[in-house]
């Protein structure tokens, strides 16, 4: 016999405490629901591995969402593609661990190709009433969820995009199939079947049952999804031309996705947002960066822009493959010796005209060009459901880091800086405020330290400069939340996250 998941919560030390909590409120709340698929891998989902595929009797979603709402779940969203009907996802930020717990809520049983999900199962209600425990949780009886699993994975046979899909899986489709298979199974499945789906009869899934679990040849699988696909065609949501022009549509999204280097996820009920990361050189921002994208990355479709160092845009490239030899022929004039021996205030009194050289000046107005311009992708990313994570970003503080450097009133006789300071200070009023500033500080003792530590260090009076101007940041209309990073990383990483899922 092969071995299901523990019956004991306590033999799974690991459920998430999110999780738990969840599945408690629920079971005392009396909501009739159930794990309703991949059971096999029951334990990894309750510690978060994976989100908790529930189906909820249509009657008792108010009660669901309300528990929902009282453990500081959130809604999450599928952007760029047709909602699902009857589908939901939530997102909790589990406080002791710091994870995400993700609910997916189904009131219908919509499922089918891993794309199109073309299919409605008239199912629930055999679901939600032939039912077992284990533990904490609620799940279909093992000859219901057999039902449901043979007809997914047989009509996975019957496009080749979903039969690519499914071919990439296969390790895990055998386990389960070793898992879930059993005579009792079978048997309780076939005296299920002409009740609840009477479309399939029993010949076709024993047969569908048997392929599955030799597995027969893919011929012999394609052949009998085919036919499952034939008898299920009443259950159908749209025409399979339809299902298949949405199947085609959301495999390139995927694909392009993952050709940019980020795969399509959910994202926030509240929309996307874009999220700053600020401090001084050597303050730990690149640590709490990969952090952050690791983990909001597991869920949500995340991008991370160095508005720092953007990259050259079609203006500017030609520019930037003159700048190595500017910078032989004019070491002086290369960006961080001029400013690290800037002297003057920041803000009004800006640093006067002879501090800036002409090279140097329009080295910042190209560089304000570029902040732009990533930016505006990075805006426009959030709009479509992206979180955006900043390395760096414009003070609107003139001559602190990362803002505008050019003197606010240059001579009278020198038209030509005075019109590189308006334009440089225009680029930059074309930036919008993040929707959030994580303003990371530490000791210079310490930034010292850490930067004289790095593979490609920075001049120290480079480092020592940026430290002294790093309180004079401003970021107009954004909150700002500052960390300090002179302690133990976890705490810092614990912090970030809290408030990056608050503004979430």
């Amino acid at each position: 016999m092969p071995s299901h998941p523990p019956t004991s919560d306590t033999e799974r030390p690991n459920v998430l405490p999110k999780t738990r909590d969840l599945l408690e409120r629920l079971n005392d709340a009396g909501v009739r629901y159930c794990h309703w698929k991949s059971n096999w891998n029951l334990a990894s989902t309750l510690e978060g591995e994976t989100d908790l595929d529930l189906l909820i009797h249509r009657r008792d979603a108010g009660r669901f969402r309300a528990l929902l709402r009282d453990l500081g779940f959130g809604p999450a969203i599928e952007a760029g593609v047709p909602a699902l009907p009857a589908v939901e996802h939530y997102h909790a930020l589990d406080e002791t661990s710091d994870d995400i717990a993700h609910v997916h809520a189904y009131y219908r049983v919509i499922t089918g190709e891993s794309l199109a999900k073309n299919y409605h199962f008239p199912v629930e209600e055999m679901l939600l009433t032939h039912t077992r425990r284990e533990g904490l949780v609620t799940l279909p009886s093992a000859g219901a969820e057999l039902i449901v699993f043979v007809l997914r994975m047989l009509v996975k046979h019957t496009t080749p995009i979903e039969l690519g899909l499914f071919l990439r899986d296969t390790d895990a489709f055998r386990r389960e199939v070793a898992w879930l298979m059993t005579p009792t199974a079978r048997d309780e499945a076939l005296a299920l079947l002409p009740v609840w789906l009477p479309q399939i009869d029993a010949s076709l899934f024993v047969a569908g049952c048997e392929a599955l679990q030799r597995p027969a040849p893919i011929t012999r699988r394609i052949a009998l999804g085919m036919r499952v696909r034939a008898r299920l065609r009443t259950l159908t949501r749209h025409h399979p031309t339809r299902a298949r022009v949405s199947e085609v549509g959301k495999f390139t999204t995927r694909t392009s996705h993952r050709l940019a280097g980020t795969k399509k996820k959910l994202a926030p009920g509240s929309g996307g947002l874009v999220i700053a990361f600020v401090g001084p050189e050597a303050s730990g921002k690149s640590t709490v960066l990969a952090e952050v994208q690791r983990w909001l990355g597991a869920h949500y479709t995340v991008r991370r822009v160095h508005a720092g160092k953007p990259p050259a845009t079609p203006v500017t490239a030609v520019p930037h493959v003159l700048l190595p030899l500017l910078r032989g022929l004019a070491p002086n004039q290369r960006s961080t010796r001029v400013m690290a021996g800037a002297t003057t205030a920041v803000g009004d009194e800006a640093a006067s005209t002879d501090s800036h050289p002409l090279a140097f000046a329009v080295r910042c107005v190209m560089l304000a060009y570029e902040r732009r311009a990533v930016l505006a992708r990075a805006f426009a990313r959030a709009s479509n459901g992206a979180v955006v994570l900043c390395d760096r970003y414009p003070s609107s503080t003139p001559g602190a880091p990362d803002g505008a450097q050019l003197d606010a009133r240059p001579r009278a006789d020198d038209p030509l800086r005075r019109w590189l300071c308006a334009l440089e200070r225009r680029l930059y009023a074309d930036i919008p405020a993040p929707d959030l500033v994580l303003q990371l500080t530490a000791p210079l003792d310490v930034t010292l330290a850490r930067n004289a530590a790095r593979t490609k260090t920075e001049p120290e009076p480079y480092v020592r400069w940026r430290h002294t101007l790093a309180d004079s940041v401003a970021f107009d209309r954004a909150p700002v939340h500052k960390v300090s990073t002179d302690r133990d990383i976890d705490q810092v990483i614990s912090d970030v996250k809290q408030a990056i899922w608050d503004a979430l």
